[in-house]
């Protein structure tokens, strides 16, 4: 994600860049300089992308210093038939409860084959079910958390049902009927 600068449409102007604008934005680059790959504004909520080896102190430091102490969830990303230089990415969204205001963090994950981001469950516990759920979906593995599991996919199923190339007609679906509960009319037929 390459720095983008959102247009007014009332006056066909560019606004100031999401970064100069914000000061959390300018308080983290202050932080982390090169470790801030890029941030964006996009309908209205500023996204700013990190570089994986940057997350954890971006984690720390936006909770304890700029008060985003609630993550309100996580994501595991495909991003196999969009343009860009990587396929995963894990997205945060985090909320300043205080001051009623968001912020998104992108993070790619730099191998398609086996994509890893640092966990960020030491920062907020609430995030190990959700990078549990990105594991399973998708497969992205969060370093570092001690309680990775697959959740929502049966034991023994192989791949991750959320990646773009995952075939749904290989996985044979079960279906199991049972009879009308007492009480309720049977169905016509």
């Amino acid at each position: 994600m390459a720095d983008e600068i959102e247009e007014s449409p009332e006056s066909g102007k560019e606004e100031e860049r999401p970064e100069e604008m914000d000061e959390d934005v300018r308080a983290l680059r202050g932080l982390l300089g090169d470790g801030i790959l890029g941030v964006r504004l996009h309908r209205g909520q500023i996204s700013v992308e990190i570089a994986p080896s940057a997350l954890a102190r971006a984690a720390e430091f936006l909770c304890d210093s700029r008060g985003f102490r609630q993550l309100s969830f996580l994501a595991g990303v495909d991003c196999l038939e969009l343009p860009g230089p990587y396929r995963f990415k894990v997205t945060y969204s985090l909320l300043d409860m205080e001051r009623t205001k968001r912020l998104r963090l992108e993070v790619p994950c730099g191998d398609d084959l086996e994509p890893r981001v640092p966990t960020v469950s030491g920062v907020w516990p609430g995030a190990s079910p959700h990078e549990s759920e990105a594991y399973d979906l998708v497969g992205i593995v969060f370093e570092g958390n001690e309680n990775l599991e697959r959740i929502l996919t049966p034991d023994g199923f192989e791949g991750h049902p959320h990646r773009k190339d995952f075939d749904i007609s290989a996985e044979p679906v079960a279906f199991s009927f049972r009879g009308t509960p007492e009480g309720k009319p049977e169905a016509a037929g």
